[in-house]
């Protein structure tokens, strides 16, 4: 059975360490060490014995120019655009921009091969693009629908959703920020995910969760995996692990894989205040 690659959870190799990647994968294996005990292992980076890479990552322009050794491998995209202000994500490449490599890499692969993640969800005034007096779910939602509209006009058709995780230092590093926002009850993530699944079924678009219990059983809605061996076989035609991964919290539904990240040596550009690997 071949390994899937994640490239990665921990930053965004794609957008800020893509020569390196090239470089591990020409050299065909990567050196990992672990973020929790610190010690050293080797991941296999051989065409042969991969199965597939899940790329994941804000900005793929650098994949679109010159795919280099990534061409030897079967590829999944988990493309994050959320079309929050520059308050939230400083230095994002713009959500127009954004949704067109997502185009390209729907031209260039194919839309199965790509996973739109609208990921978190944030209720703050601050952190949409146009001034606000009203509702903030309600502005949350208008951008969602033009993201469905855009994006379901090229085929791809999955969406992951989660609700913000109130990590410690993502909360401190909002409020050092002075970012409003407000999390929601259990009832209002019901709901509000209830208006999601609605504007989506509008567009052909499924909505799958991430770590998310609670909205799993949201009529429309279906219970995710970032990265799901089953779909990676179905997609590619080799064998993958079925099994959940162990490394990876509780409520996550993702299979096995090897991430090659590193979440304090690889520093992530894009700045975003939320985030839970800064």
């Amino acid at each position: 059975m071949k390994e899937v690659i994640s490239c990665s959870r921990r930053t965004d190799i794609p957008a800020f360490h893509y020569d390196w990647l090239q470089d591990c994968l020409k050299n065909k294996y990567v050196m990992v060490k672990n973020p929790y005990n610190g010690s050293s292992y080797m991941v296999d980076l051989n065409p042969e014995n991969v199965h597939s890479i899940c790329l994941w990552s804000k900005s793929f322009k650098n994949v679109i120019k010159d795919p280099g050794y990534l061409s030897l491998y079967d590829l999944f995209f988990q493309f994050t655009i959320t079309g929050y202000s520059k308050a939230l994500e400083p230095n994002v490449v713009d959500t127009h921009e954004a949704v067109k490599q997502m185009e390209k890499l729907a031209n260039k692969y194919s839309t199965q091969q790509i996973n739109w993640r609208f990921d978190p969800v944030i209720f703050s005034s601050i952190g949409e693009t146009q001034n606000l007096t009203g509702d903030l779910k309600e502005a949350r939602l208008k951008v969602f629908e033009r993201l469905c509209r855009d994006i379901s006009s090229f085929g791809v058709s999955r969406c992951t959703i989660s609700f913000l995780s109130p990590y410690k230092k993502a909360e401190q590093r909002l409020k050092n920020a002075d970012i409003d926002y407000s999390l929601p009850s259990q009832k209002e993530q019901i709901e509000f995910t209830s208006q999601l699944v609605e504007i989506a079924n509008k567009y052909g678009v499924e909505i799958y969760t991430c770590s998310s219990p609670l909205i799993e059983n949201v009529p429309g809605v279906k219970k995710g995996r970032c990265i799901d061996g089953a779909f990676l076989e179905s997609l590619f035609g080799k064998r993958a692990s079925h099994a959940k991964d162990p490394g990876q919290r509780k409520e996550c539904g993702c299979t096995k894989s090897k991430d090659i990240g590193a979440y304090r040596a690889q520093f992530c550009g894009h700045g975003c205040l939320y985030c839970y690997a800064r």
